[in-house]
């Protein structure tokens, strides 16, 4: 168990620097097209990209402040009724102790699919979101599977992390449009004399493939935040199992949400904090399995059958 988790937790550090040295090589790339049209210097990648970090960090302190809110309303959520909810109360109640976390508020979402969300930025903040299908569909080691894999997102400061990847993608994107904007409405270029010589080839090879680089990195960016958030999905998993010491409960839940997963409510935007998939197919994208933020349940389950010994485990 422990091993899964440090195993999970060094996917997620290894992915997030490569995702910094990506940036890095952009933003290299950016100071080249830039010194080719204009001859102003390569340094100027370093304010085409601080520009698109102030811009993208703007857009999401907002969210990330009222992120909690946003979701709840457009989930229709709503709190927790303590007399006719009293079993969940008590579940989250304990599940909080053992997890060390002060207890997050609940919210109820008067649906029957099965699934369930956490939100909140810091602990202190936190709530989690669970609907009236898979309150009435699980048993009580499978709910505290569940929350405990919640608590774990909590815990870990997911939602802060999945914050800084977005601000991280949408300073690549910002980026990608402005350079891209200006090689198609700026105005002229070096002379070619500043050009010429015996590196003029690999000077454009090197062009060609910075331009390439630039238009297909906020497509990459998108992707690595993809990886990212599934590395967090198995991370939630393992610590859940460890907060719950009953890895086969979360294993049982995810093979019945697996049935259906479906939350009328659920769009594009709020997908990825659902514990598996909650989009149907009138409200699932294109090419929503390429961009899929959710690891495969059937993997999920393999490893946490690993980590109780088959114990518990229904097949």
């Amino acid at each position: 168990m422990y091993q899964q988790i440090a195993a999970n937790k060094a996917k997620s550090v290894f992915t997030i620097i490569f995702f910094v040295l990506f940036i890095g090589v952009v933003g290299f790339f950016i100071g080249l097209l830039f010194d080719y049209r204009y001859g102003i210097g390569s340094y100027f990648s370093i304010i085409i990209l601080v520009i698109a970090f102030v811009i993208a960090l703007i857009a999401s302190f907002t969210s990330y402040y009222y992120s909690d809110k946003i979701v709840l309303q457009i989930s229709k959520a709503h709190p927790i009724d303590m007399e006719t909810d009293i079993r969940v109360n008590y579940t989250v109640e304990g599940l909080s102790i053992a997890a060390g976390i002060p207890m997050p508020r609940i919210y109820i979402i008067e649906e029957n699919g099965m699934n369930a969300f956490a939100t909140g930025r810091n602990p202190q903040n936190g709530v989690i979101v669970l609907t009236r299908g898979i309150i009435s569909n699980l048993n009580d080691e499978e709910l505290k599977g569940v929350i405990s894999h919640e608590l774990s997102h909590i815990k870990n400061y997911d939602i802060l992390l999945g914050t800084v990847v977005v601000i991280f993608v949408g300073m690549l994107s910002i980026a990608s449009n402005i350079i891209l904007r200006s090689f198609l409405f700026g105005g002229g270029r070096r002379r070619s004399n500043d050009r010429s010589g015996g590196g003029g080839i690999l000077a454009l090879v090197m062009l060609v493939i910075g331009l390439v680089l630039i238009i297909l990195s906020p497509i990459i960016g998108s992707m690595i935040r993809m990886a990212i958030s599934r590395n967090r999905e198995y991370l939630a998993d393992s610590s859940g199992a460890l907060i719950s010491r009953y890895p086969a409960g979360l294993a049982n839940a995810l093979r019945k949400i697996s049935v259906y997963s479906g939350v009328e409510s659920a769009s594009s935007a709020t997908s990825h904090m659902f514990i598996a998939d909650p989009l149907t197919k009138k409200n699932k994208p294109l090419l929503a399995n390429l961009f899929s933020t959710h690891p495969p349940i059937e993997e999920r389950i393999r490893r946490l059958d690993e980590m109780s010994l088959g114990v518990g485990i229904n097949k």
